[in-house]
Formats: structure tokens, C-alpha cells, sequence
């Protein structure tokens, strides 16, 4: 496994380097703080944005209780990342050589086991949105019995507990040590394995084994089923539709655009989430096969490898307001009037107006299944499929 973590060798180190040149520092990692936390910044805005749109009156269903929190999770995640990577590669730099305060290690520590926790919520979250899209999608009559804000409350907690106990064991396994213990001629702090980490093994790879299929693998394939799944009902309903329409709308456009738009969509969606959480799973889950010390989260920490991986995964956390804009016209309208309102008058003002359809069970796309709009609204096709094309698709991917 990569591991840059600098060995000392020779002599002692008087002056703390002013930049990278005499350090074991190279390639991306030389940019990865300005880049990542840029992404971080503007993800945490993202969210924040999102946070203010799901959780207005108008929008109050089980799905936009589980987007809110989605993107909860999501702006927690990348704000621990923003603070990591500031101090860890902008305002210091990560490699022994410089001096690190006590403090400054924990921080990192802290907001690296952070990262991960809330990232995994999130993750987990998208799963649960999935899965009641799946049923609202694919079984609209149950849907509507299970699928309901107090169970959407409910899997929130479940989620939260659940990942909050999968995440405790990784607090053993690093410390914070003084750089003296190593018989070096300066001081400062760095990071290492602890004592009972290096003594258990098989603690070392159970956490691999942890990490790779509960944090990773295993969300990426359920995601992967689920949104098949939905993809294949979401085909069936426009087979279905464009049969008893001849497939045209009032517009003379064929129905079926809708479900290609959306379908592409999907498509990327689940390609970002797989490219972005895969690779550090299946890495995850060889390192477990070793059945040895494990390097793994060293391999995360220090290597240019973990940080393009890093910068994946904030990039992953950060975007889902492009999707919501992208694909659903009642979050544009609520976007407009609940941010940009704010600041031009013209948006509060004309949006007023517009966002009066969220009393219409005709637009309700959060509220109403797929299938059960599709089947309802023929009469209105282009409406129909601004609705077949919006959040219904996304809140189960995003």
C-alpha cells in the first residue's frame, strides 16, 4: 500500500520549511487542498441552499423529510473535510517535517472520523430514499401506507443510531503522538496507529471488511438494484403510456423524451455515486483479504491516491443541488423564491405566483407516485412528463 508518511533519517530539522520543495509532497496532493476545499465551500453552500428549499410547508412529504436530512449529512460531511483539508494541506502541509501542534492532530483525527461517519449516514440515507421511491414508483398502493413522514422519521433515527455504532470502532484506531518518542531532534505531533490496533489484527481487519462493505460496496450495489428497478417500472409506465397515446404529446413531441431525459440522468447519477464510493470499497476489501496489519487508512491519509479519492467523494457530497435544479421544475420555483428571493425582488414577487401549483395534486411530485400520476394525468401529457422526469426520479439517487 502507498504510504508517504516521511521517515526521518538524518540529523535534526531547525527551521519549519516554508513550502513543499524539501518535502516528500508531489503531484496532486500539492493541489488537493486548494481544489477540495473549494468543493468543500461551495458544497456546504449547496446544502445549506437545499436545507432551505426541502424543509418549506409546501414541500413537507416523507421524501422531502429525507432529502432535508440527506443534505444535512452531506453539508456535515463535507464542513469536516473543509476543516481537515484546510489545516492539513493549506495552512500546514501534510508531512511530519512540519511542525503540527497536539491540537492540530487531533483535529485532524477528529474530522477525518467525522468525514466518514456522516458521509456513511448519508449514504445510507440515499438508500432509504430508494427505497421509498421503489415503493411509491413500483407499488403506489403500498407506498402510500408505508411511506409516510412519521416512518420516514423513524428510518432517520434507525439510519442515525446504526451508523453512528458501525462508526465507534474507528476511533481506536489512531493517536496522536509527540515526534520525540522517535528519537528525532525537534518537536511536533503526528499520527499513528494505536497501541491496541497494532496488537490486534483482527481488529484491523474488521474494520477493512467494515468499511469496504458496509461504508461502500454494499450501498453502491443496493443503489445499483434499486435504481434499475425504478428505471425498468419508469420504462414499463412510458411503454405503457405511449400505447394508449400513441406516444405524442400536445406539443407533438413523443412522451417518450421524457423518460430518455431522465434515464440519462439517471444514468450519470449512478455512475458519479458508483465511481465515487467503489473504488475505495473494493480497496477496502482487499486489504481485509490480507488478513495482515492492515495499511488501508494510512493508505487514506497519506497518499495522492486517497486524495483523488477524497476529492471524489466531496464531489459526490456536494452536487446534488445541480441535480435538483437540473430535473425538477417545483425545486427551480422554490429555489427562486426561497433563495433568490431573497436578494432579487422579482423572484419573491413572480414566484408568489407560480409556486401556487404545490396545492395541486397534479404537481406534487414529492407527495404523489410516479405511476399513480401517469396513469391519472393522459389529459395533461407535458405536464405528466415534467413530473416523470423530476424528483421522483432523483430523490431515489441523489
Amino acid at each position: 500500500m502507498l504510504d508517504n508518511a516521511t521517515d526521518i533519517a538524518n540529523g535534526s530539522v531547525t527551521e519549519q520549511p516554508s513550502d513543499y520543495s524539501d518535502l516528500e509532497v508531489t503531484g496532486y496532493r500539492l493541489v488537493h487542498g486548494y481544489i477540495s476545499g473549494t468543493i468543500c465551500f461551495l458544497g456546504v453552500l449547496f446544502n445549506v441552499c437545499n436545507v432551505a428549499v426541502w424543509s418549506r410547508k409546501a414541500l413537507r412529504t416523507s421524501t422531502s423529510l429525507l432529502l432535508t436530512t440527506l443534505s444535512v449529512a452531506d453539508g456535515c460531511s463535507v464542513f469536516m473535510y473543509l476543516i481537515y483539508v484546510t489545516y492539513y494541506f493549506t495552512a500546514t502541509g501534510p508531512s511530519e517535517l512540519i511542525y503540527h501542534t497536539k491540537a492540530g492532530m487531533y483535529l485532524v483525527v477528529i474530522c477525518f472520523h467525522q468525514f466518514i461517519a456522516f458521509h456513511t449516514f448519508s449514504n445510507w440515507i440515499t438508500i432509504s430514499l430508494a427505497i421509498f421511491r421503489y415503493l411509491k414508483v413500483c407499488h403506489p398502493n403500498i407506498g402510500k401506507k408505508i411511506c409516510t413522514r412519521k416512518r420516514a422519521l423513524l428510518t432517520i433515527g434507525i439510519v442515525f443510531i446504526a451508523t453512528t455504532l458501525a462508526s465507534s470502532p474507528f476511533y481506536l484506531y489512531y493517536e496522536v503522538y509527540d515526534l520525540a518518542e522517535d528519537g528525532v531532534g525537534f518537536s511536533g505531533y503526528w499520527i499513528r496507529k494505536t497501541s491496541f490496533a497494532l496488537a490486534h489484527v483482527d481488529y484491523q481487519t474488521t474494520l477493512a471488511w467494515l468499511y469496504g462493505v458496509i461504508f461502500k460496496v454494499g450501498p453502491c450495489l443496493a443503489m445499483i438494484i434499486l435504481c434499475s428497478l425504478i428505471a425498468r417500472n419508469l420504462y414499463n409506465a412510458d411503454k405503457r403510456r405511449g400505447n394508449m397515446a400513441a406516444g405524442i404529446d400536445s406539443n407533438g413531441n413523443r412522451i417518450s423524451s421524457g423518460y430518455r431525459r431522465t434515464t440519462k440522468m439517471l444514468i450519470i447519477i449512478v455512475v458519479i455515486y458508483v465511481a465515487a464510493e467503489l473504488p475505495i470499497g473494493v480497496v477496502s476489501l482487499v486489504s481485509g483479504l490480507q488478513y495482515s496489519e492492515s495499511h488501508f487508512f494510512y493508505f487514506l491519509l497519506y497518499s495522492y491516491v486517497g486524495d483523488l479519492l477524497d476529492t471524489l467523494t466531496v464531489i459526490n457530497g456536494s452536487v446534488n443541488l445541480i441535480v435538483y435544479v437540473t430535473m425538477s421544475r417545483q425545486y427551480r420555483l422554490e429555489f427562486k423564491r426561497t433563495v433568490l428571493g431573497r436578494f432579487v425582488k422579482k423572484y419573491a414577487v413572480t414566484e408568489t405566483v407560480e409556486t401556487g401549483y404545490t396545492n395541486d395534486t397534479n404537481n406534487q411530485e414529492l407527495s404523489q407516485p410516479s405511476l399513480d400520476v401517469l396513469s391519472r394525468d393522459l389529459k395533461d401529457k407535458t405536464r405528466t412528463t415534467e413530473i416523470d422526469g423530476g424528483i421522483s426520479v432523483t430523490s431515489a439517487l441523489v
